[in-house]
């Protein structure tokens, strides 16, 4: 996995910072509420679009009433990121099990890809 290393953390942050003014109470937010936690930004992306939320790492997304309740609140963001997603792909979204959880972990892992995008970090 690549990583572009010649981006300094207190641009990212401050990059961030101002994304998260612009877009307070979203899964944006979220995303960087929890980059802003983790130990590294660029860290906290790599790992987390390597691995998924199903690794783990997203405390706030671990048990299924924390992922509905993630769901409920963000609800009309969740869908239009999937009604996006599928748009973009021409294929109807499997979502094998537990529609709540599938959708708030996708939701989470969809935003950071685009943030990262955003940043400029290749991933």
């Amino acid at each position: 996995m690549s990583t572009t290393r010649n981006i300094s953390e207190k641009k990212l942050k401050k990059q961030l910072q101002k994304v998260l003014a612009e877009n307070p109470n979203t899964v944006k937010a979220c995303v960087i509420q929890e980059a802003f936690d983790y130990h590294n930004i660029t860290d906290f992306f790599e790992d987390l679009l390597q691995n998924g939320c199903s690794s783990g790492m997203i405390s706030s997304l671990i048990y299924y009433r924390d992922t509905e309740k993630f769901f409920d609140f963000h609800y009309e963001e969740i869908m239009d990121l999937k009604t996006e997603f599928e748009e973009s792909t021409g294929e109807v979204m499997h979502i094998p099990h537990q529609l709540k959880n599938h959708l708030a972990w996708f939701s989470f892992e969809q935003v950071a890809y685009d943030l990262a995008d955003f940043l400029g970090l290749e991933i």
